[in-house]
């Protein structure tokens, strides 16, 4: 049962790609999560892993030998990220040929997307400005929330890229299946059941859904000093970090399971030309007439329209 995310980045794909094979772990079955299959992966154990040391060094064909010889008992959750294609500039044949590949090798793809375009740009335009790609700690919460305003030509740029990416998918991945951040942090253990097959893991493992997990994991980081759980809460929280930890000591994961950053209320309310954007972003929109512009300003974490 190997899962291949596929993204632009910015989407979710990590927390998706980290869920996954946290999910199949509680459920025993030996995984291991790659992340990117194109910046560095090797044979550790008969088993493909992450080593970001080798960056853009082996060709798509030493990559696919690697995922050929990798244990076939052992599960693999792993990410293509549009950019990174694009970075390495492969000839075409041999992006086909290593897509088809894939297309064998995984049997589960998933494609994440956003609902709320205009949110994945303004997310991207202020990790931009922090430096900060996705937070897991408090320390980085309170860097990200310092932003007070995005450069608004990236924010565009980040709009057309969108774009540019669902172009790709249609092309290269017309059949694939689609997963939303949004979807995916709101209902996230109906998600994960629908991708996996396997039902209550997280209820089973920690006595509450992992997206109350979640939830609450935002709220205790965001606003803490506000913010009291009752003791089984605490616990669960407790030991789905534990969890998190043990599996990235063991090399399971990659880094760990990024935390929720802002809403989109969070974000109206620390970027000072966050309208100027917004009137940027309807002009663009205007343009692709499958983007649906009343989510713009939908905040679907607290359910609810800012504006």
């Amino acid at each position: 049962m190997n899962f291949l995310i596929l993204t632009p980045d910015g989407v979710g794909s990590t927390i998706l790609q980290r869920l996954i094979t946290i999910t199949l772990h509680l459920e025993k079955q030996p995984v291991i999560n790659t992340h990117e299959l194109l910046n560095g992966i090797e044979l550790k154990d008969n088993i493909a892993t992450k080593n970001f040391a080798l960056k853009y060094s082996q060709s798509l064909d030493e990559i696919k030998r690697i995922l050929q010889k990798s244990d076939q008992q052992t599960a693999l959750v792993s990410r293509l990220a549009k950019y990174h294609i694009d970075n390495r500039k492969d000839n075409a044949e041999t992006i086909k040929t290593f897509f088809n590949f894939l297309d064998q090798k995984f049997e589960n793809k998933i494609m994440c997307v956003r609902e709320n375009i205009f949110e994945y740009a303004m997310s991207w335009s202020i990790r931009q400005r922090s430096g900060l790609l996705n937070v897991y700690n408090k320390a980085e919460i309170v860097k990200v929330a310092g932003v007070s305003e995005v450069d608004e030509e990236y924010f565009m740029g980040k709009c057309h890229e969108y774009v540019k990416y669902i172009n790709w998918m249609e092309q290269h991945f017309p059949h694939i299946k689609k997963v939303s951040y949004e979807d995916m942090v709101k209902n996230t253990d109906f998600v994960l059941q629908k991708l996996t097959g396997y039902n209550n893991t997280f209820t089973n493992a920690f006595g509450i859904d992992l997206s109350e997990i979640l939830s609450h994991e935002y709220d205790f980081l965001r606003h803490r000093t506000k913010t009291t759980f009752s003791n089984s809460v605490y616990k669960a929280l407790a030991k789905y970090r534990m969890l998190v930890n043990k599996m990235i000591d063991s090399k399971k994961i990659v880094l760990g399971v990024p935390l929720k950053n802002t809403t989109l209320a969070d974000k109206r309310n620390q970027i000072k030309n966050f309208d100027s954007c917004l009137d940027k972003f309807y002009k663009f929109a205007k343009n692709h007439n499958w983007i649906d512009q009343s989510k713009a300003t939908y905040d679907f974490w607290n359910e609810q329209h800012i504006c």
